[in-house]
């Protein structure tokens, strides 16, 4: 995965790390489900049916940011429990307008717009300096 990708959704995920998810759950990329049997529960806004819903959602929680990054590296390389491939064109991916392309319609987010914010973060900031 390029490192601007990765960079940008640890920024749009955890608001630069002060979100309620990165300070109590250190969960920097709003990664859902549970780590090492850590959840911690948040409402949160999904796009479905052509609209905006507020669910309660249980994320991963983790002991460091260290281990949240060190998850969605795995996330990555071994994919979901369904899908092993799942992320495979965001890891082939040479630029960021496609990997961040890939990773829209991979499913990591439900936001239409996902893709285009991930890009605009890159850019304004210009993390494609580290790929």
């Amino acid at each position: 995965m390029l490192a601007s990708v990765s960079m940008a959704q640890a920024i749009l995920e955890s608001d630069w790390g002060t979100s309620d998810l990165a300070v109590e759950g250190k969960n920097l990329f709003g990664i859902k489900g549970q780590y090492k049997k850590q959840s911690i529960k948040y409402p949160t806004q999904e796009f479905k049916d052509d609209e905006w819903i507020t669910v309660e959602a249980a994320f991963r929680k983790y002991s460091s940011w260290e281990e949240s990054m060190n998850d969605h590296v795995k996330l990555f390389k071994e994919g979901t429990t369904w899908n092993a491939n799942q992320y495979k064109e965001v890891l082939v991916a040479k630029d960021y307008k496609k990997g961040t392309t890939a990773l829209q319609k991979a499913g990591y987010a439900t936001d239409p717009d996902y893709a285009d914010k991930l890009v605009s973060v890159i850019e304004k900031y210009k993390l494609m300096e580290y790929d």
